[in-house]
């Protein structure tokens, strides 16, 4: 053991699962096929600077948020605002933030359906009394369900406001945040919240050059696995299958079911020398 490791975990571990002595070696095997899902990558909110991520206390991304709702959560489940751990009365989404824009002319698919799970949560760890907006160019809502899903939050009260990108300002004294618009009729229009959510993009897995250069597949003009419309578990090399983000930006349902189908094209591909 080295001076900073106390190694108490090796200790009280049931399992043994956890040996300090292990060293990092190469192993080499043969494969009949390999199934690729390396996952993707955050879109980095401060990268839009107009939207305050990084310089406005009461602008979090959507994966903070999902932190704050949860009950082992920064607040224990609690809707505070980071500020000040005030309740907020208001609460903006602001959608697409690092989809759909110039550099990233693509769809994160998951974006709309999780602003919108997170909105109706907060509502009911908040209270009926919060007002949430979810500022949106489009809404995706093409799952199992989802559309639903989607009429049922606008009952329960989250209101969509259809706009193009708004920027954002920080109302100096009080932390609130201003959202600046231009509305479905070209009209500019304001609006002033407690706290904003960045609902953020998925782009490519860190490293995913590499991934390709070592598995010899490509990539298409996203960085993300190049597969077939008809054949979406491939990859470009026979033999080398994917699954999950790595395509193109999917959800849970999505994966699992092409997971599936990558398993079942190597039970296929191998079918001949099963148990070999």
């Amino acid at each position: 053991l080295t001076h900073d490791v106390c190694g108490i975990c090796e200790v009280v571990c049931e399992a043994k699962a956890i040996d300090f002595g292990q060293k990092e070696e190469t192993v080499t095997i043969d494969v009949g096929a390999v199934v690729l899902s390396p996952g993707f990558e955050v879109f980095d909110a401060s990268r839009k600077e107009d939207l305050g991520y990084g310089r406005y206390r009461n602008v979090v991304t959507s994966l903070e948020f999902e932190r704050i709702l949860s009950a082992s959560g920064p607040f224990s489940g609690h809707v505070f605002r980071p500020s000040d751990r005030k309740t907020p009365g208001r609460i903006a989404f602001i959608q697409c933030v690092g989809s759909r824009d110039h550099e990233r002319d693509y769809c994160s698919s998951v974006c709309c359906m999780y602003a919108t799970k997170e909105a109706v949560i907060a509502k009911e760890h908040a209270g009926a009394q919060l007002e949430c907006d979810i500022y949106f160019m489009d809404i995706r809502a093409a799952g199992k369900g989802f559309e639903e899903y989607y009429e049922k939050a606008k009952q329960l009260g989250v209101n969509y406001i259809r706009c193009r990108v708004p920027a954002i300002e920080e109302v100096p004294g009080t932390a609130n945040l201003t959202v600046r618009y231009l509305a479905e009729d070209d009209r500019r229009a304001s609006r002033e919240y407690d706290m904003v959510v960045l609902s953020v993009g998925m782009g490519p897995p860190r490293g995913m050059e590499r991934i390709a250069k070592t598995f010899g597949i490509e990539l298409n003009a996203f960085g993300f696995c190049r597969t077939s419309v008809f054949d979406p578990a491939a990859s470009s090399r026979e033999g080398v299958f994917v699954a999950g983000p790595f395509t193109e930006p999917k959800d849970i349902p999505e994966t699992v079911m092409q997971a599936s189908a990558s398993a079942s094209k190597v039970l296929s591909l191998l079918g001949g020398v099963r148990g070999t």
